[in-house]
């Protein structure tokens, strides 16, 4: 299931655009559009996290944030803190009331998305790394001589996913030309670290295997960045009057 983020912030073009990416990062979504809006809905819905601009009319985030901190029913949600503002002395304000961080805005695609992955996840071992992306297109694998044409299911920075019927033995090496939309192929080196064959449940993830890349150049690690934040928020990125997100 979804984790659910409720966000509140009274601009409602930077409240649209950073719903819009939280929700292609694969969570639920619920808006408010100040401070009392957002403990009303507290107190309606489930809400794994709180992202929270602190300089709003009608309530400020500080003062939300302690509303949240005092209520037994809520204190115990992960509160991050947005703001333009990241003097000492406001990261210090949102330390003391209990926030789990801050982000600075324009917020970064990468930021926000680590930043989410260490408040869900960190304390089970399961939060990734990197950001991810659906990837279907064909890839060119070379693997102890022998050259397959398949399909790839997803992308990262770190790795990708690749459909076969029989993935190749987990520890394998293996070499991977990828071909990326507008920027060119890359020739990439990585491992065999997972698979998945074809019996059990296919419809969540398709048989295959996980490639762990290795010895990544800097360039080739920023062209892999690039790429996976423009499948994810290009039109975002160039729709923005004013700037919400940014790389």
């Amino acid at each position: 299931m979804s984790k659910t983020i409720v966000i509140a912030d009274d601009n409602k073009t930077f409240l649209m655009y950073a719903g819009l990416l939280l929700k292609r990062f694969g969570f639920r979504v619920i808006p408010a559009e100040n401070g009392i809006e957002l403990l009303k809905l507290l107190k309606l819905t489930k809400a794994d996290v709180v992202l929270l601009d602190i300089y709003m009319e009608r309530m400020d985030g500080f003062t939300v944030l302690r509303h949240i901190k005092n209520d037994k029913q809520m204190s115990h949600i992960p509160v991050i803190m947005m703001s333009t503002d990241a003097s000492p002395e406001t990261l210090e304000k949102c330390r003391d009331l209990g926030c789990f961080d801050f982000l600075e805005k324009p917020l970064k695609i990468d930021r926000l998305h680590k930043m989410l992955q260490m408040c869900f996840f960190c304390h089970l071992g399961t939060n990734r790394k990197h950001l991810r992306t659906l990837f279907n297109r064909k890839v060119f694998v070379k693997y102890n001589g022998e050259h397959y044409e398949l399909y790839a299911d997803s992308l990262s920075e770190g790795g990708m996913y690749i459909r076969k019927e029989d993935p190749f033995p987990v520890g394998s090496e293996v070499e991977v030309h990828c071909p990326l939309e507008g920027r060119g192929p890359l020739q990439l080196k990585g491992d065999v670290i997972y698979t998945k064959i074809l019996f059990g449940d296919f419809f969540s993830l398709p048989p295959g295997m996980a490639i762990q890349f290795k010895e990544l150049s800097e360039n080739d690690a920023t062209t892999l960045k690039f790429h996976i934040e423009d499948v994810m928020a290009k039109d975002i990125l160039e729709g923005q009057e004013d700037k919400a997100i940014e790389r």
